[in-house]
C-alpha cells in the first residue's frame, strides 16, 4: 500500500502545479492588460503625387440632325442649321484651341458645322476648369423647339436617360470620338420590356476625330422608356441622345441630352423647371405622352430595387415622396404628380445603384391635333457633387439659370462670378437657390464642394436644361507606395 500512496501524493502534487502554473500565467496576462503596451506601427511608406497635368478636352455634340430630310436617303441624318457655341475658363484669358470633328456622315456638315472638340494645354487653366456648351433653336416641318447641350469630357462609360422610339417619337444617339485612336463602341438599349437584342449596335468603330450617328429607333423600335449604356474601348466617347416628337402633323420638343451621373444609391437632379400646374398622379405609373413631368428610372443590377423619389420646390416649403420599385432589368417611368408651376429637386434614395432623369414640357402648338400636346420638352439629368470650384458656359438661350442644391446638413455659401461680377448665393442645408443669369456666357463658382448644380432656359414655348458636372479624376492626386 505504501507505492500506491506515494503514486497518489505524486499526482496530487502534479494536479496543484499544474493549477498554480494556471493561476500565474491568469495573473500575468491580467497584469499585462493593465500596464500600458508600446505604441508602435509599421506603415508603409507612402507619396501623395499630383500626375502631370494632362490636355483638358470638352466636346460639343454639334448641330441637331434630321432623319429623311433627303428622300433619296432616307436613313441619313442630316443636319438643320448651326448651332452656338460658348467656352469657358478660369483664368479667362486662356487660349483654347478649337477643332471641329469629321461627319461623314451628314451631307449638311459643310454649312451647318460639326461637332468641336475644345482643348486647353496643360498649364493652360486650372485642372478642370474648362468649359463649353452650346444651344440651337429650329424650325422645320418636322422638327420644333429650343435645345442646349454641354460640352462634355470624352469617356469610355456613359448612361443616356431620355427620349422615346414609339409613336410620333424618334432619336439619335451621337457618338464623337475626339481622341487620336480608333474607338470601338457598344450601344446598349434597355426599355420598359428589358434589354434589347441589337447586335448591330455592338463593335460599332468610330474613327479617331470624327462622329457616327445612330437611329434609335433602328436599334430599339416602339420604347416608351429607353435608356441607353455606351461602352467603349480604345478612344474615348463623349455620347449625347437626340429625341424629338411630332403630334399630328405639327412637331412638338426637340432636347439634346448628355450623360447622366454614374449608377448610384442616391441620384440628385437640380433645376427641374414645371412650366404649367399639372400633371399626373404618381399611381397612373403606365401614363403615356410628353406633358406631365415623369422621371425615368433603370437599376443595372439583377435584384428588385427599392426607390424613394423626393419632389421638393425650390421656392417655398413642402413637397412629396413618391415610394417605387424597379423591376430586374426593367426601366420605369414614375409620374411625379400634380405639381405647381415652379423649380423642383428631385432626390432619388434607393436601395441598390440607379440611374435617373427627370422630364417636363411646356406649351402647346396650334396645328397640334392633341391641343393638350406640348411645343417643347427638357430631360434633365442627375449630376455627380462638384469639387470645390467650377466654371460654367452659358449659351443663349431663354431666361437661363443657375441652379444649385446642397444636399448636405449645414449651409452653404457660393461665391459667384457672373460675367466678371462677384456675389455670393447662400444654399440652405437640405435645400437649393436658383440664380437668374440674364445673358451671362461665363459662370465661375468657388465653395461648391459636394453641391449639385444644372442650367436650365424656359421660355413661353422653349424649354432645355443640361447638367453641370464635374471633371473626371484624370487630374487628381494618387497616392504613391513604393516597391
Amino acid at each position: 500500500m505504501a507505492p500506491r500512496r506515494k503514486t497518489v501524493v505524486r499526482v496530487v502534487l502534479r494536479a496543484l502545479a499544474l493549477v498554480a502554473a494556471a493561476a500565474l500565467a491568469v495573473a500575468t496576462v491580467a497584469a499585462a492588460a493593465l500596464v500600458p503596451w508600446p505604441d508602435h506601427r509599421n506603415v508603409a511608406p507612402s507619396e501623395l503625387v499630383q500626375p502631370a497635368e494632362s490636355r483638358q478636352l470638352r466636346v460639343c455634340p454639334g448641330p441637331l440632325l434630321a432623319l429623311g430630310e433627303d428622300a433619296a436617303a432616307a436613313t441619313t441624318a442630316s443636319s438643320v442649321g448651326p448651332v452656338t457655341i460658348v467656352t469657358a475658363t478660369e483664368p479667362a484669358d486662356a487660349i483654347l484651341e478649337q477643332a471641329p470633328l469629321e461627319a461623314p456622315e451628314n451631307p449638311n456638315a459643310l454649312q451647318d458645322g460639326t461637332p468641336v472638340a475644345i482643348a486647353a494645354e496643360p498649364g493652360g487653366v486650372d485642372a478642370g476648369m474648362l468649359a463649353g456648351a452650346q444651344s440651337q433653336d429650329v424650325s422645320t416641318e418636322t422638327l420644333g423647339g429650343f435645345a442646349a447641350a454641354a460640352c462634355a469630357e470624352a469617356v469610355a462609360d456613359a448612361w443616356l436617360v431620355g427620349g422615346a422610339t414609339n409613336l410620333g417619337r424618334s432619336g439619335l444617339v451621337l457618338l464623337s470620338n475626339p481622341t487620336a485612336v480608333a474607338a470601338t463602341v457598344d450601344v446598349r438599349v434597355v426599355g420598359e420590356t428589358g434589354e434589347v437584342e441589337a447586335p448591330s449596335a455592338l463593335g460599332i468603330i468610330v474613327p479617331p476625330g470624327s462622329q457616327r450617328v445612330l437611329s434609335l429607333a433602328g436599334l430599339a423600335p416602339n420604347l416608351v422608356s429607353p435608356v441607353v449604356h455606351v461602352t467603349s474601348t480604345g478612344g474615348a466617347i463623349a455620347a449625347s441622345l437626340e429625341q424629338s416628337t411630332i403630334i399630328g402633323l405639327a412637331p412638338a420638343g426637340i432636347e439634346l441630352t448628355g450623360a447622366t451621373a454614374a449608377p448610384a444609391r442616391t441620384q440628385v437632379i437640380p433645376g427641374l423647371i414645371v412650366a404649367q400646374s399639372g400633371g399626373v398622379e404618381a399611381v397612373e405609373d403606365h401614363a403615356e405622352g410628353d406633358d406631365h413631368p415623369a422621371v425615368r428610372l433603370f437599376a443595372p443590377g439583377d435584384e428588385s430595387v427599392a426607390v424613394s423619389i423626393g419632389v421638393v420646390p425650390v421656392a417655398g416649403s413642402g413637397g412629396s415622396t413618391i415610394e417605387a420599385v424597379l423591376e430586374p432589368g426593367r426601366v420605369l417611368d414614375v409620374p411625379l404628380g400634380v405639381l405647381d408651376a415652379g423649380t423642383y429637386t428631385v432626390r432619388i434614395e434607393a436601395d441598390a445603384p440607379v440611374v435617373a432623369a427627370a422630364r417636363a414640357s411646356v406649351g402647346g402648338t396650334e396645328g397640334q391635333t392633341d391641343a393638350s400636346a406640348p411645343s417643347d420638352f427638357a430631360w434633365t439629368v442627375a449630376t455627380a457633387p462638384l469639387l470645390d470650384q467650377a466654371v460654367v458656359a452659358v449659351p443663349p438661350g431663354p431666361s437661363a439659370t443657375l441652379h444649385l442644391v446642397n444636399p448636405a446638413g449645414t449651409d452653404s455659401e457660393v461665391a459667384l462670378s457672373i460675367d466678371g461680377q462677384e456675389r455670393t448665393v447662400a444654399v440652405p442645408a437640405a435645400g437649393a437657390a436658383s440664380v437668374p443669369l440674364a445673358g451671362a456666357t461665363r459662370i465661375v463658382l468657388g465653395g461648391t464642394q459636394g453641391l449639385h448644380a444644372s442650367v436650365t432656359f424656359d421660355g413661353s414655348d422653349q424649354l432645355a436644361a443640361f447638367g453641370v458636372q464635374p471633371p473626371g479624376p484624370l487630374d487628381s492626386p494618387i497616392r504613391v507606395y513604393p516597391n
